[in-house]
């Protein structure tokens, strides 16, 4: 009954930023009161569960079928993917950047607010814990679910601090800090606000956090939280930060080996995930983003670019380019989530791998105020390793730059959105070729397997251009007109 009136509670608080028939559990929530919760150890453990698990719905890794969730919303909007004409036309105004306040091309900003209220609800309520670990480690992972969220929120809605000269003091979001069910926020003024908060939050989870692994899957550890700040880090430009942050997580999880990919690609092994979400078979099916059925009578909302899926080498690294892609129907299609463990089409959510950790400190080295390109390019091989039967290394220069690029491009695909979020921010980066400066610019293949077919209507969208920061679904801003709608729309 408890647990009832815990999330019958929570509510209230997404009234400012609007709700679906799922979370409406009572007729008055005012009559409502949580006084006899948040009181036990049992009770905070699953607060804490609640708020993770709200990670697993639509906008986030859902598996919507709408094609709007995390780990493919980055994909279609940048190079890796095109439209399939024989598919149901999901999200194809987002793929041509035709996003308005009525369409925009994924559910996560409402999916975050509601996140952050209850990982806030635990944080407000964590003094009723006595001092001592466990206090410590609930509350270092609902500080590390705040920061976090709050940044997915950011990096799409607003300005990364290394797009543009300007981007620091531009617009940021509103960053929620305690859990009130009336409070009408206004954006931070500043996109700099906004990370020093984020930054404040992983710091205190990072002080606080307990070492040794999470307590089940699902959770955060020290590794993920040190693994989040390098990302964070990397979208400042903070690149010493990378690097402290880092190297102990790379030092203590080692990469998925190119043998483990055809199970880690399953969720039968999760060697090298340092956060995922389990998904068992009541949830959503994650390949549905992507496809909607299998074998002869696959649908594929999306095919990969042809010019992409050519730079996977089928000789040098046979395992990643067949846990990555299917060639089903003349389409390329991915094929990452396909192949279930429990059931077809039924994977965990990777938000974070230790390989993502070591391209952000090999890029880190790389543009570092005191360039190291000796360790950045050792860092790279430390993937490169364990992903290629040969490859001929020893770069320098801007040849190691492209290869730290291309690496990413080639191993975080189909996954939290990367891609797009890696050609935003490098808008204003120092020190790199003109190319990552560019903005988006599409092959102009079809979607058949051979690059022929019906290509993209859409094929270059600038740097600069105001459709970087998505906007915001005006039923919020008719709600709580205290939000301001991002220039341009």
């Amino acid at each position: 009954m408890k647990i009832n009136k815990l999330y019958k509670y929570l509510f209230i608080a997404f009234l400012t930023f609007g709700c679906s028939d799922e979370d409406i559990f009572e007729i008055d929530p005012d009559s409502i009161v949580i006084e006899n919760f948040f009181q036990t150890e049992e009770e905070f453990t699953l607060a804490i569960r609640g708020a993770y698990n709200r990670m697993k719905t639509v906008g986030y890794y859902g598996g919507s079928g709408a094609s709007g969730d995390l780990i493919i919303t980055g994909d279609l909007l940048s190079d890796n993917l095109i439209t399939n004409a024989e598919g149901r036309g999901s999200n194809f105004r987002s793929h041509n950047w035709q996003y308005n306040d009525n369409t925009i091309p994924t559910a996560i900003y409402d999916q975050a607010y509601r996140i952050i209220s209850r990982a806030n609800l635990v944080l407000d309520n964590v003094g009723n814990l006595p001092e001592g670990e466990f206090k410590n480690r609930i509350t270092a992972e609902a500080l590390a679910l705040r920061a976090i969220v709050h940044f997915d929120v950011a990096r799409f809605f607003s300005q990364i601090p290394t797009q543009s000269s300007g981007a620091s003091g531009s617009l940021g979001i509103a960053y929620l800090e305690t859990f009130d069910p009336i409070l009408l926020p206004s954006r931070l003024s500043t996109v700099s606000e906004v990370y020093e908060r984020i930054n404040a939050d992983l710091d205190r989870a990072v002080s606080l956090m307990v070492p040794g692994p999470a307590p089940e899957i699902g959770r955060f550890d020290l590794n993920a939280i040190r693994g989040l700040i390098t990302r964070v880090a990397l979208y400042e430009g903070d690149y010493e930060r990378v690097i402290q942050f880092g190297q102990p997580v790379i030092d203590a999880e080692a990469p998925a080996a190119a043998s483990q990919l055809a199970t880690l690609w399953t969720s039968a092994s999760s060697q090298g995930v340092l956060f995922e979400l389990p998904f068992i078979v009541s949830d959503p099916l994650l390949d549905s983003n992507y496809s909607q059925g299998t074998g002869a009578s696959m649908l594929a909302e999306y095919s990969v670019d042809r010019a992409f899926f050519d730079l996977y080498d089928q000789a040098t690294e046979p395992e990643r380019h067949a846990a990555y892609f299917q060639i089903n129907n003349n389409w390329i299609v991915c094929n990452k989530y396909i192949n279930g463990a429990l059931q077809t089409g039924l994977n965990n959510g990777r938000y974070l791998r230790v390989e993502e950790v070591i391209l952000n400190v090999a890029e880190a080295h790389f543009l570092s105020s005191s360039p190291n390109e000796s360790r950045a390019l050792a860092t790279l091989d430390l993937l490169r390793n364990v992903r290629y039967s040969s490859f001929t290394g020893g770069e320098s220069g801007s040849d190691l730059f492209d290869s730290i690029m291309l690496e990413r491009r080639k191993e975080l695909a189909f996954e939290s959105s990367d891609r797009w979020f890696t050609l935003k921010r490098l808008q204003n980066v120092p020190g790199i070729p003109d190319i990552y400066k560019q903005g988006v610019i599409r092959s102009g293949n079809g979607y058949l397997a051979d690059g022929t077919g019906t290509a993209p209507a859409e094929l270059r969208l600038p740097a600069g251009d105001h459709r970087w920061q998505l906007p915001i679904q005006q039923v919020y801003i008719d709600q709580n007109p205290n939000i301001q709608q991002n220039p341009g729309y």
